[in-house]
């Protein structure tokens, strides 16, 4: 049945929302109150680098809203909200998002509507921010307002996440939310037995991931330690058909999900009292790699005449991940400012990201065609691997003077 439907957020998970829910047929408004962000899609031109132009104008063609005014959000049938859910520097969660998302839609859903949190969180938010809040309104949960969850699972960079075609979770407050989340979804859903389980396997997911690369990560020093090449290792690892995931070591994760999302679990569970040694452990292995990696550069840079700390240093790629524009805590960022701490001169280099990227103290710039710049400098970090420089690798390693990979195992 086609639907009015709401998406708040229009990030790298929210747009890509509208664009499936726009495919199913509803009537799709997209809404944010970064009206920079709206001016552009209005003007047909993306802020993504994950979503083109040409969707966009298909979008506006298929008569989809995109507006930061929000009387035009008012009795709508769905509401999914696709808001940040960041840490601070304590790494503490932060729901201010998603607070003003409630705020802001409370006054404004009517009855029958369903209200879909999709940003990823500890286990009993929904309930704490979303039902107590209607309740409080007086709205019966489940009979003339539905409260479901049904986590994001966009990998940027990654084509195949953008598919609808992605397995989806979905709980609801009650059977009846559930009933409706599913039949809004339709198929590739996954249903589970209640809120908490849906957000903590989210969670989950990504929590995965840091444990195992932080493995990775240990694995990297073990191998520098007894001179062999982690690539090697892992790629003999890679050879058996089961029980076996390949993982990498790098810089430090980036993103917003990984380096984010396990703190959400650890901060839960410390207010309740349970110690996660196996996450915090990973967590510290994670911000370990910096200084790691920095000493292997100081390592190379010795055996140069210059003293480190006179070098001047290009760094190339400065984005979170690979093929990907967003510079989102990049590790890459972090190198930079420890370089610069050392009084050391870094210019950094990416042709990739975007334009809209979230802001950044430091000075980005691109490369020339034929990277002759990079002959002035003392030493060359290639800090990701962008199939744009991939390309033409063996030139950048013949104009640096000293070259140090970030990129290979």
């Amino acid at each position: 049945m086609k639907k009015e439907v709401v998406v708040i957020g229009l990030g790298y998970v929210g747009l890509p929302s509208v664009i499936n829910h726009v495919k199913k047929r509803h009537k799709v408004i997209g809404f944010d109150v970064d009206k920079r962000k709206v001016d552009m899609l209005n003007k047909g031109i993306s802020p993504l680098d994950t979503v083109s132009n040409e969707t966009v104008q298909m979008l506006q063609e298929k008569g989809t809203i995109f507006t930061y005014d929000a009387q035009q959000i008012v009795a709508k049938d769905v509401y999914i909200i696709d808001v940040p859910t960041p840490i601070d520097k304590n790494k503490i969660p932060d729901l201010s998002y998603i607070k003003s998302v409630v705020d802001l839609i409370k006054n404004k859903v009517k009855k029958g509507s369903l209200i879909i949190l999709e940003s990823t969180t500890y286990p009993g938010t929904t309930e704490d921010y979303l039902v107590a809040e209607f309740s409080n309104l007086d709205y019966q949960i489940g009979v003339d307002l539905f409260i479901a969850y049904s986590p994001e699972r966009i990998d940027p960079g990654n084509t195949q996440s953008l598919s609808a075609k992605i397995p989806r979770i979905v709980a609801g407050h009650t059977d009846k939310c559930l009933a409706e989340v599913k039949e809004f979804f339709g198929s590739h859903v996954s249903s589970v037995p209640n809120l908490k389980t849906a957000e903590l396997a989210k969670l989950y997911e990504n929590t995965f991931r840091l444990v195992n690369i932080a493995l990775a990560d240990e694995l990297q020093k073990i191998s520098d330690n007894l001179d062999i090449k982690v690539g090697e290792v892992l790629e003999a690892a890679a050879t058996k058909p089961f029980g076996f995931m390949k993982f990498t070591p790098n810089l430090g994760i980036g993103g917003h999900c990984i380096p984010v999302d396990p703190y959400y679990l650890t901060w839960l569970m410390a207010d309740r009292g349970v110690e996660t040694p196996l996450i915090d452990t990973a967590g510290k292995i994670n911000d370990s790699m910096l200084d790691y990696y920095l000493e292997k550069i100081n390592h190379l840079a010795s055996k140069s005449k210059k003293e480190f700390t006179e070098m001047i240093v290009a760094v190339i790629g400065v984005t979170y991940k690979k093929n990907v524009a967003d510079i989102r805590m990049s590790s890459v960022i972090s190198l930079i400012k420890k370089l610069k701490e050392k009084n050391i001169t870094v210019v950094a280099y990416d042709d990739v990201m975007h334009p809209y990227s979230v802001s950044t103290d430091e000075t980005i710039v691109t490369l020339e065609p034929d990277y002759q710049q990079l002959t002035q400098y003392d030493l060359v970090i290639y800090a990701v691997d962008h199939d744009i420089y991939e390309d033409k690798k063996n030139i950048i390693i013949d104009k640096s003077q000293l070259f140090y990979d970030l990129t290979t195992v």
